[in-house]
């Protein structure tokens, strides 16, 4: 048996870890909430950072909204943040060089974001790093994004992995909270906006990806 056959499988978040996405996307809820008449605070930001777009739409927005209303306006958000995304695309400084190290050297590899498809496959795209990867899901291809472990359990299944032999690198709290409900080790990727007690119980925590290694991770298991 070689190194690659016992080698775990690294799940990646994309917004605040693999993509410095996250004033992009604050923006495009401030805008879409001024178009609405709605105050989206950075507070409210926060706190319902990684849960999909419909989610936050139907549980926290200023009014009711209908079914119908929640699917346009998610649209209409997660088209004005591409759009800012595209004028200037922040990868996180050392993502893609981590990546396609570990890639080359065995681990399997997978991306795992409650973003939509579109959004997903754009960025990873954008980074070049599809060759790298056993696996791609959104909150588009589950029934429940984080903090439900859904995403994270698809993942795994891709990279024809048990959840105890995975480990998720996120940087919010509903990510903390899906790793943990999935049996994974967990990776915090301490990124702007959060606060240090969204990362409690993680088992390594990092603010850049010079903090982390091969030999982080495998320390990990």
């Amino acid at each position: 048996m070689t190194e690659r056959d016992t080698l775990p499988g690294v799940i990646f978040d994309i917004d605040g870890v693999l993509m410095d996405s996250n004033p992009a996307h604050l923006e495009s809820w401030r805008i879409l909430g001024k178009e609405d008449g709605f105050d989206f605070t950075p507070r409210l930001f926060q706190e319902t950072f990684g849960q999909r777009s419909d989610a936050i739409l139907a549980n926290h927005w200023g009014r009711p909204l209908t079914d119908g209303e929640v699917q346009k306006m998610a649209e209409r958000k997660e088209t004005i943040y591409r759009e800012m995304a595209e004028e200037n695309f922040p990868a996180m400084p050392g993502a893609v060089d981590f990546v396609r190290g570990l890639a080359r050297r065995g681990f399997p590899l997978s991306v795992g974001s409650s973003g939509p498809a579109v959004n997903v496959d754009f960025v990873v795209a954008r980074l070049g790093i599809l060759p790298c990867l056993k696996g791609v899901v959104s909150g588009t291809d589950v029934p429940q994004a984080k903090p439900a472990p859904d995403i994270f359990l698809a993942c795994a299944r891709k990279m024809g992995l048990p959840p105890n032999r995975c480990v998720a690198i996120d940087d919010s709290a509903s990510g903390v909270a899906a790793a943990r409900a999935a049996g994974m080790k967990i990776v915090g990727f301490f990124s702007g906006g959060h606060e240090p007690e969204e990362y409690d119980g993680v088992d390594l925590l990092v603010d850049s990806f010079d903090d982390l290694s091969a030999e982080r991770i495998l320390a990990l298991f």
